[in-house]
């Protein structure tokens, strides 16, 4: 605003901005991720993959060969394998690190894409919309993930949000883009609540059919064409071994997560051990089974478009901060969703909750990869900046919390049995 009127742009000039938007984040990223070495073990991981996969993709996964990635990223880096080998880089170069971390550098620059997009749709200040796209180009959070350590949850999150956003409105197209999702992480399933509360809602409401019918099948196509290749090789029942096998790998209370657990020493701690009577493991299932009740209860309420993208932020925020087996980077995807909420509802207090999340991901990230360096994996149980973030995280986890609650006693839903007492 400018003597009390809205300033004006062009689309041209609009473009003009998120072009040097975008030039300015793929810029600062291909520096840092030509002289960042990245995290020692994920690094040296996906390096691995690619030359083993670059040898063979359907041996790819081969009888005692550690791997506990589905298919999905594996195409990835027999893509990035073959390419290192043609053009004949060594392994700890520059160019080759560049090219391991390129994925996540352009799903980071899609993201902002798509974040712009999103703006522009619900007719933002051209400046707010600018601002919004450079606030994720430049996170550091967002950039120490990719450019820097060298993971992959960037491509994890931008079919995420791509699936979140589509639901309503392209429902085949959600469908591919939840699988894909699948197809490259396990933790895609933290988001699988969302789709199935939103057809259920559509359901209860009775027009719902026509959209199913269009994401099931897409999502089915897309996951099966995805493992089809490698359990035609392994049989039709790898696919399910890969995923369960995965998913019940690192039995630890916390891995580094800045979590409810590693806020009373259990980082680094088996599952399995006593804490208040019950496990830690049986503390998380019952922690899940309170989160899933909660956001069940909001979708019988009943789930607008805004609605269930703060679903899709709550359920990550809140599954890292209450479940075992957490890492520090699965809080990664709620940036995004957060964002995105932020846009939809024009809630500033979900702005501030992507900042605050922002910078406590980026401090416990930092610390992580700098322990790494010194080839230390874990975070003492009582070091100060975990716990100080850990309780960050919580005190952040309530407002978001309160958000929903007070967003929820202002909506009625009158078409529905009973969903009027949830106003």
């Amino acid at each position: 605003m400018y003597g009390g009127r809205k300033l004006e742009s062009s689309p041209s000039e609009r473009r003009f901005g998120l072009a040097a938007i975008l030039a300015g984040a793929l810029l600062l990223r291909l520096v840092l991720a030509a002289f960042c070495k990245g995290h020692p073990i994920d690094i040296g991981t996906f390096g691995a993959w690619a030359g083993h996969a670059a040898e063979g993709l359907l041996s790819f996964y081969s009888p005692g060969y550690f791997a506990d990635y589905p298919p999905g990223y594996i195409y990835v880096l027999w893509l990035i394998g073959k390419s290192r080998a043609l053009l004949q880089m060594g392994l700890d170069t520059p160019e080759f690190r560049v090219l391991l971390k390129s994925p996540a550098i352009v799903a980071d620059l899609v993201t902002v894409g798509v974040i712009h997009r999103m703006a522009a749709e619900r007719n933002y200040d051209p400046a707010k919309i600018l601002g919004l796209a450079a606030l994720y180009a430049f996170n550091p959070a967002v950039i120490v993930d990719s450019a820097v350590w060298g993971q992959v949850d960037s491509v994890l999150t931008l079919f995420l949000l791509l699936g979140v956003l589509w639901l309503e409105r392209r429902p085949a197209a959600s469908g591919a883009a939840f699988a894909a999702a699948l197809l490259v992480k396990p933790q895609a399933l933290i988001f699988a609540p969302i789709p199935l509360l939103w057809f259920g809602d559509r359901l209860l409401r009775r027009h719902t059919a026509a959209e199913l019918s269009l994401f099931l099948p897409a999502a089915v196509l897309v996951f099966a064409l995805g493992v089809l290749p490698f359990a035609a090789v392994h049989g039709p029942a790898w696919v399910v071994e890969k995923y369960v096998s995965t998913l019940a790998s690192y039995p630890y209370a916390s891995l580094n997560a800045a979590n409810v657990f590693a806020l009373i020493g259990g980082n680094g701690a088996d599952a399995t051990q006593t804490m208040l009577f019950l496990s830690f493991k049986t503390w998380g299932t019952v922690f899940l089974f309170f989160i899933l009740a909660w956001v069940a209860w909001r979708a019988w309420c009943g789930m607008t478009a805004s609605e269930h993208v703060y679903l899709a932020a709550f359920l990550p925020v809140s599954v890292y901060l209450w479940s075992i087996k957490m890492h520090e980077r699965y809080l990664f995807p709620a940036l995004a969703m957060l964002l995105a909420y932020h846009i939809i509802s024009r809630d500033r207090r979900a702005l501030g909750l992507f900042l605050g999340f922002s910078a406590t991901l980026f401090i416990i990230m930092t610390q992580v990869l700098y322990l790494s360096m010194h080839e230390i994996w874990y975070i003492s149980r009582f070091d100060p900046i975990l716990l100080a973030v850990s309780a960050t995280h919580l005190l952040l986890w309530l407002l978001l919390a309160g958000i929903g609650g007070r967003r929820q006693r202002r909506l009625r839903v009158p078409d529905g049995p009973g969903r009027e007492a949830c106003a």
